[in-house]
């Protein structure tokens, strides 16, 4: 089953829950993005967006594209599109747990249920499903120690962005990851894109698209 649910958390970051409190508003004084985010997010009940993914654990590349929908306070479906969990749908409900299954009709009726950080429900990196979601990201940001700074950032796909990047001063305590960079979009505030690096190594690459807010 490992080889069915370990990419649905890909995406995921460190240890902070999805409906987790910014915990130190000076983090991200200043930071434009971060504010455009949180009066957008303030408006929102729900989204869905398509996720790419790339993660890299030494020689261990994994790639997957998903479905993503999450629903205010705290829950979430990720059906898998494309990689070798194709097919998969993972579901959480803000609990300690997480149920898979795999296809729709009778079959989509066989179920498996995990407690919410099995080595069997988590990536290589040690990230887990309560962590996939924009509010999970910029929680992150903002709790995790370290040195955050901004600068402009490159157009994704035709949209103009700001570059947030996070400088940890514990790698270890994030996941491995020496540094973080968060792509918003400009004005909404809403993440494009994702990197996370070892050193000058690249380790992991997430795209957001086709983000669907519901009020």
């Amino acid at each position: 089953m490992r080889s069915l649910v370990v990419l649905m958390v890909l995406c995921a970051w460190a240890t902070i829950p999805a409906n987790a409190q910014s915990a130190s508003p000076s983090r991200t004084q200043g930071v434009s993005s971060w504010t455009a985010f949180e009066r957008t997010w303030s408006n929102v009940s729900s989204y869905s967006a398509t996720v790419a993914v790339f993660e890299r654990d030494g020689a261990q590349v994994q790639n997957s594209v998903l479905d993503y929908t999450f629903r205010k306070p705290a829950s979430a479906t990720v059906h898998f599109i494309a990689g070798k969990n194709a097919g998969v749908t993972v579901v959480w409900n803000g609990g300690n747990t997480v149920v898979a299954h795999r296809g729709s009709g009778i079959f989509g009726l066989f179920t498996k249920t995990f407690t919410l950080h099995d080595p069997e429900v988590t990536t290589v990196r040690g990230s887990s499903i309560d962590q996939l979601s924009f509010p999970a990201m910029l929680a992150h940001l903002q709790a995790t120690p370290g040195t955050v700074s901004q600068a402009p950032g490159i157009p994704i796909l035709g949209v103009a962005t700001e570059t947030v990047t996070l400088v940890a001063s514990s790698p270890i305590a994030d996941t491995g990851l020496t540094s973080e960079s968060i792509e918003f979009a400009l004005p909404t505030g809403l993440p494009l894109r994702i990197l996370g690096y070892e050193g000058a190594t690249l380790v992991r690459q997430i795209d957001f698209s086709n983000i669907k807010l519901q009020p």
